[in-house]
């Protein structure tokens, strides 16, 4: 599995917004580089991230080799009830990463 450090404040006032940071740990390979033998390096890029909160999709994006290695996202999102924010993202090869947190609500 891919690693991934998810940060995000895990208590927030409803309705309020709150910030999410995820770093993949991924090379993100473009397809233009060679090898030390010359040979070009397989395209591999991570394509698809997308954010639901309790089963809703609240975020999607679609990427492309434009993208650093080990790519880092931040996104603001609005919260009206406590859940699970779950966050999965989908390479070239197939692979796929996931993140989750809870988010509760502050009295």
């Amino acid at each position: 599995p891919m690693q991934s450090r998810l940060q995000i404040i895990p208590s927030v006032l409803s309705g309020q917004g709150t910030t999410v940071r995820l770093l993949i740990r991924h090379p993100m390979e473009t397809g233009f580089r060679f090898d030390i033998n010359g040979t070009p390096i397989p395209k591999n890029v991570i394509h698809t991230l997308a954010a639901q909160l309790n089963g809703v999709q609240i975020f999607k994006a679609t990427l492309d080799s434009g993208i650093s290695a080990d790519p880092f996202f931040q996104f603001e999102i609005k919260a009206s009830q406590e859940g699970k924010l779950i966050l999965q993202w989908t390479d070239d090869l197939g692979r796929k990463g996931e993140a989750i947190a809870e988010i509760k609500m502050q009295n």
